[in-house]
């Protein structure tokens, strides 16, 4: 059922998603973005703002803080990673809730460009599994333009309870 609310490769994932977007009808609103990001000191750390939500999208801001510099004036190449890999994990949520033992398991990130300003990345889900989920990430600077693009591959916390619905289902099949 998930599947149907995520965009397809070569959409455009986020025509219809704005600050206030659909964030109404989805199972993680920006307001739950928000509150996550204040509450968790690593993204307190990091300074990351949720700018817009959808169903099985993210899009979080990075401002860009001296600390966060390279030698060679652009930003570390954590940085853009970090970004990405929050956004995915708030996607992932925004289509199943609140999940906090969702965690990366992959990650590939091609560097384009080197930025001197803030980034956002926007996250879309590309498929979601009961135990495994496919994000992809593009992370740009204030300018719009690509700076780093990242996969990344989350596995999804089981509960005791499903695994065990799910043993009885393959005994009884």
């Amino acid at each position: 059922a998930c599947a149907a609310t995520v965009p397809r490769l070569g959409q455009p994932a986020f025509a219809s998603v704005t600050a206030m977007g659909d964030s109404d009808q989805i199972a993680f609103n920006l307001e739950d973005a928000r509150a996550l990001l204040v509450a968790q000191p690593f993204c307190q750390w990091w300074g990351f703002e949720a700018v817009a939500v959808g169903s099985g999208t993210c899009t979080l801001r990075l401002p860009l803080r001296l600390e966060l510099i390279r030698p060679g004036g652009v930003l570390h190449g954590s940085g853009y990673e970090a970004v990405a890999d929050v956004a995915a994990w708030i996607a992932i949520m925004t289509l199943v809730g609140e999940e906090p033992m969702a965690v990366t398991i992959e990650m590939k990130t091609s560097f384009f460009r080197g930025a001197t300003t803030d980034v956002t990345s926007q996250a879309t889900v590309l498929r979601l599994g009961r135990r495994v989920a496919f994000i992809e990430a593009r992370t740009l600077d204030s300018e719009g333009r690509l700076c780093a693009h990242s996969t990344l591959t989350y596995s999804r916390a089981v509960s005791k309870e499903s695994l065990s619905k799910e043993s009885v289902s393959k005994e009884s099949g």
